[in-house]
């Protein structure tokens, strides 16, 4: 079976220039979440290019719609600023950008060299301030009757019919969220700013949580003066770009949702069929959908700071759009993430086409890159930079048997800063330790001081830890430490793991005994004997 991205790209006509699109509002900090859809829309258009299409992908920041959240009301100074376009609300810090929109787009949009994204970027500020969206504005208001059709048909969304589907920003108070306009004469609209919208019931073209200052006027609707409701600027914007595919979420895309309305305006008004596109699935933090709004979910700029980029591309692309991912940085799911993207690798130089390997081409940041021959399990590095005495960038070296390449010194350094960062913050404990300098107090069986016993023996004539892990096992048949199966009893493991960290688990013992033994081997030797005899 292809790969999801790849089915996608064989669907496009080969014979028409591709505009892959995607967009965001700015309206808070956004969660990792927010970079499915950016991550699923770069995947496509470079299958596309790999397909021989020529695509290209477009991504906008929707900076014109207005600040309407219940949260952000409540804090400090942000009330008054309720229906106002978020590009007109001041920054929370103006030495990241120069007002709220262009304060979060910064923070968000710098993620993509990160990622590999390398989209065309515009802001609907610009697009409505040089007059690019004037001729779309104008076909919505010339058939606006249409639109209040096509509202009624597929929303049930009944209508006024004097009402004209443009949001004029108030002369007065600047909002564009409250505005009522009227009475289009084809030069200028007549206007009301709404300081009462009860009469409306619920509007989803007025914003909830603001209050107009009651001016009225005529205002011409071109030069930035205006904007559209939302699901008109979608449709302006497949237009006016020429959109061929615009993925997105799932809320989006529902029965009778933003798409939906979106798709029949576009024919009734425009009289051109929509662009295709899937719909991606929710990302989920502890099974609740990632929303900066509700404060669920890791900030997408901060977890991009710590996790490689291509891992996090990894992490969106092995999942097929459709399918919702559940995501949590705690425990054990960095490492187990880490594993499978090596997995990912081994099978794209394998050349066996599958769908593994095309998960790790599309998580590169650049189009054409080749996997490493050499790679340190994470696990294992977390390992080893627990114990003071280890030179990890030796102990890989040889693992390796000859020296590192600069390119896997460099992910053995990059491996090693994110292994720091997940023992410190997310690692479970039973992935912590470190290596006792006192016998620990014990409380061993017979079997396992005979073990024990056994085990020292061993040490100082295997070097190599997997032959030392397989004569730990054969260690504990020995001496009838097993289960009923047969198999060796973790109570073995345990004795080793108690007597050296303290704990009865640990890292891969033949890695740690090996270790231990070529750093100290009086040290190793003098642990097993006292720990045999306790």
């Amino acid at each position: 079976m292809a790969f999801w991205a790849d089915e996608v790209a064989a669907s496009l006509d080969p014979g028409v220039r591709h505009t892959i699109h995607d967009s965001k509002t700015p309206s808070g900090t956004v969660p990792i979440s927010g970079l499915r859809g950016p991550v699923i829309s770069d995947a496509i258009a470079r299958a596309a290019r790999a397909a021989g299409r020529e695509a290209r992908f477009l991504y906008g920041i929707d900076d014109m719609d207005p600040m309407d959240s219940q949260s952000m009301r409540s804090q400090e100074g942000m009330a008054e600023q309720m229906g106002r376009p978020l590009c007109a609300i001041p920054s929370p810090d103006p030495s990241v950008g120069t007002d709220y929109a262009d304060y979060h787009a910064t923070r968000f949009l710098a993620t993509f060299a990160d990622l590999g994204i390398r989209p065309e970027i515009y802001r609907m500020r610009d697009v409505y301030r040089d007059g690019r969206m004037d001729p779309q504005i104008e076909i919505v208001l010339r058939r606006a009757d249409r639109v209040r059709q096509a509202y009624r048909e597929v929303a049930n969304v009944q209508r006024a019919d004097d009402w004209l589907p443009v949001q004029i920003i108030c002369e007065s108070c600047g909002r564009v969220g409250t505005t009522y306009a009227t009475d289009f004469d084809g030069t200028t609209v007549a206007y009301e700013c709404l300081p009462d919208r009860s009469r409306f019931g619920r509007d989803d073209d007025i914003a909830q949580w603001a209050q107009g200052c009651g001016r009225s006027a005529r205002v011409s609707p071109f030069g930035g003066r205006a904007k559209l409701p939302w699901n008109l600027e979608w449709c302006a914007q497949w237009a006016l770009f020429d959109v061929t595919y615009e993925e997105a979420g799932k809320d989006l895309m529902t029965a009778g949702g933003s798409r939906e309305r979106s798709n029949a305006l576009y024919r009734a008004v425009w009289e051109r069929e929509p662009p295709p596109g899937l719909f991606h699935e929710f990302l989920n933090l502890g099974g609740k959908k990632m929303s900066s709004s509700k404060g669920i979910g890791a900030a997408a700029h901060d977890l991009v700071s710590v996790y490689p980029g291509e891992l996090i591309r990894s992490l969106m692309l092995r999942t097929r759009p459709q399918t919702a991912i559940e995501f949590d940085p705690a425990g054990q799911a960095l490492p187990r993430l880490m594993d499978e993207y090596d997995r990912c690798a081994d099978a794209f130089a394998a050349g066996t086409g599958d769908e593994l390997g095309r998960v790790w081409a599309l998580s590169q940041l650049a189009e054409t890159s080749e996997p490493l021959g050499f790679r340190v399990r994470f696990s294992l590095l977390a390992s080893w930079i627990q114990i003071p005495s280890i030179d990890p960038l030796k102990e890989a070296a040889k693992l390796k048997g000859s020296p590192l390449s600069e390119r896997e010194e460099g992910d053995v350094r990059r491996r090693i800063d994110l292994a720091r960062i997940w023992l410190e913050r997310w690692a479970p404990d039973e992935a912590k330790f470190g290596i006792a300098k006192e016998l620990p107090a014990l409380q061993l069986t017979d079997l396992q001081r005979a073990y024990l016993r056994e085990v020292a023996t061993l040490v100082g004539t295997i070097t190599d830890p997997e032959v030392m892990q397989q004569e730990l096992y054969e260690a504990a048949k020995r001496v009838a430490l097993v289960t009923p199966e047969g198999k060796p009893s973790k109570d073995a493991f345990g004795a080793l793991y108690s007597a050296f960290i303290g704990k009865p688990n640990g890292p891969r013992a033949g890695w740690l005994l090996t270790t231990l033994f070529e750093k100290d081997p009086s040290f190793v030797r003098k642990r097993l004997e006292d720990a045999a005899k306790a």
